[in-house]
């Protein structure tokens, strides 16, 4: 974890649904508590440069507080979307396109852009921003969902792309969730040992 965030996810739009995780007692965990916080997250993934911090430039606490809700829904949508475990993603599809349909945007020529840059832009520092975390988010669902996966500790909600080649990644990270479950298996295994040789003494 760096900047307090996650970055297991093997894709920007993962990453950003994993701002939403649970503490080792299951109890909801959010990352992004403020505007601020998001834009924090954006700028230590490089989904957006670096951005001013002048009294001109932030938001009004109405325009964060707002923003913040768009953000929260667009990474319900997508979670419920992109999720292997989600109850209902045909009406989380809904949801999403209609969040990502908020942002404004419009169709631009940029002649010496990188390969698979959007033409699309928006001007509104709040937008550029709401653009920034859709395009990622959309980006994600476009990968092979058989890799999407969530990792396989009863206590993590986080979610990753395997790039393993035999697909066979498990946890979100080796040394936290991998390591518990193995230590938890490993203990389960000398207990079992344990009264098998208590019965027959």
């Amino acid at each position: 974890m760096t900047e307090g965030f996650f970055w297991i996810g093997n894709h920007p739009g993962l990453d950003f649904l994993n701002t939403e995780a649970v503490d080792h007692h299951g109890a909801p965990v959010e990352l992004l508590g403020s505007w601020h916080d998001v834009v924090a997250w954006a700028e230590a993934a490089g989904a957006v440069a670096t951005a001013p911090h002048d009294a001109h430039s932030a938001p009004t606490d109405s325009q964060a507080r707002s923003a913040l809700d768009w953000v929260r829904r667009l990474r319900a949508g997508a979670r419920q979307t992109l999720d292997p475990e989600a109850n209902d993603p045909v009406a989380a599809t809904d949801t999403l396109a209609e969040t990502v349909a908020d942002v404004p945007v419009r169709l631009v020529y940029r002649p010496r852009a990188q390969p698979g840059t959007p033409p699309v832009a928006t001007d509104d520092p709040i937008d550029k921003l709401r653009l920034a975390l859709a395009l990622a988010v959309l980006d994600a669902t476009q990968l092979d969902r058989s890799r999407v996966r969530r990792c396989e500790s009863e206590q993590c909600v986080l979610l990753f792309y395997d790039t393993s080649k035999n697909r066979s990644r498990r946890w979100c990270d080796m040394a936290a969730c991998g390591n518990r479950a193995k230590a938890a298996a490993h203990y389960q295994r000398l207990r079992q040992s344990r009264r098998s040789r208590q019965r027959t003494s």
